[in-house]
């Protein structure tokens, strides 16, 4: 056979191998670059996030790849953004909704008494209300402004070793009328030598929640018990009461601020257990909570005495 027409040959097969590889390699490169317009356009479309395959080769593959990851933050920064604005707005509302409800009770009581007919025991009723109604709004804005410090890492501590029993006892106090009121017991078995290190103010605040809202959700008979312990990590302090519970529903959410179950009081600004997990979790504590409906409902909480949390 003619040499020249065998390298003719051969050299046409390269060609066309070549020619053949070429359009299949454009035709692979356009179906990677579609995926890649079509994976872009439904990140840009804010679809489901899509799953992007790894087929590709080369120096395509770490393209695919590095769009990838940039579209992956770009879409959780997005989706964080998103809730930031909703929560923000949702709480807003909470508290125009918390203020305009004391603030309309205010009104109709200065416009009662501005009309000069009622007598003297009416009077005082309604300086009452008006009196009642303003520190209902005083605590609520101090509350919230704790809140956004304590989220802001600004809140000042002043801690000092203090007995759990000298802040119990305090609370205890200061409600006895009111439990007195309510016919509900109030029990308390904390040993004196159970030190917490903390700041007495603020976490006098959190027990006399939790505490609150035990004897607001007991009945007439009922019975609040208060105890502690020291284990070699922590002081745990034990919240009990025997009265309605909380709802399997409910219990998950307790500790959300604005939050309100079936059974809160209509006048609950769905606030002071929120609070309380915060100035707890900022003391080096946890707090949790078990709950039946009908039996009642056992709060837990840990001082530990190390950095453990």
């Amino acid at each position: 056979m003619n040499p020249y027409l065998i390298a003719i040959c051969v050299l046409g097969l390269i060609v066309a191998a070549l020619v053949v590889y070429i359009v299949v390699d454009k035709i692979r490169r356009k179906k990677e670059l579609d995926e890649l317009i079509e994976f872009l356009t439904k990140v840009q479309d804010r679809d489901t996030f899509p799953e992007l395959g790894l087929e590709a080769e080369g120096r395509m593959l770490i393209l695919r790849s590095e769009i990838y990851k940039l579209a992956s933050t770009l879409q959780e920064q997005y989706t964080g953004e998103v809730k930031k604005n909703t929560y923000m707005a949702e709480m807003l509302s909470n508290i125009s909704h918390q203020i305009k409800t004391p603030l309309t009770a205010i009104n109709l009581m200065t416009d009662a008494l501005k009309n000069g007919n009622l007598d003297e025991a009416q009077r005082r009723r309604c300086i009452a209300n008006i009196t009642e109604q303003t520190d209902h709004i005083t605590w609520l804005v101090r509350s919230l402004l704790t809140l956004a410090e304590i989220d802001a890492g600004v809140l000042v501590l002043k801690k000092e070793s203090v007995p759990v029993k000298e802040i119990i006892d305090g609370i205890v106090s200061g409600i006895a009328i009111e439990a007195d009121i309510k016919d509900v017991a109030i029990e308390v078995n904390v040993p004196a030598e159970n030190t917490i290190n903390c700041d007495k103010r603020w976490m006098s605040e959190a027990f006399s929640n939790i505490i609150k809202n035990s004897l607001q959700h007991t009945e007439a008979g009922g019975a609040i018990k208060i105890s502690s312990e020291e284990t070699n990590l922590s002081v745990n302090i034990r919240i009990e009461d025997n009265g309605c519970g909380i709802s399997k529903k409910d219990l998950p959410n307790i500790f959300e601020r604005f939050y309100h179950g079936e059974k809160s009081d209509p006048n609950s600004n769905g606030i002071g257990l929120s609070l309380a997990k915060q100035i707890i979790n900022s003391q080096n504590g946890t707090i949790s909570c078990e709950s039946e409906e009908g039996k009642g409902t056992i709060f837990e909480i840990k001082i530990y005495k190390s950095a453990t949390v």
